[in-house]
């Protein structure tokens, strides 16, 4: 599973380093727990700005990509449990 964190300037102001660092501490979680959560690898990639802002001018940062999923006005609770979703067995 690959899950991109929009880092643009609209996105950090709003969250995303705080989305980073939870995704991050939850990526330990599965490494330390591997009987309840599937093998599939958690890549985590912070990216320069994902330009999803720059088409709309409503606000929709942070910008969160799991998969080919995008997730708009992002909250570690959201994240959290899409990625905890597609993680467990």
């Amino acid at each position: 599973m690959r899950v991109k964190i929009c880092m643009g300037s609209n996105c950090t102001l709003l969250g995303a380093m705080s989305l980073l660092d939870q995704i991050e501490g939850l990526k330990e979680v599965f490494d330390e727990d591997n009987e309840r959560y599937n093998d599939e690898e958690l890549e985590i990639e912070a990216v320069s700005c994902m330009n999803y802002c720059k088409k709309t001018d409503a606000t929709i940062a942070p910008v969160v990509a799991i998969d080919d999923e995008v997730i708009f006005n992002a909250t570690g609770q959201i994240v959290m449990e899409k990625i905890m979703g597609k993680k467990k067995k």
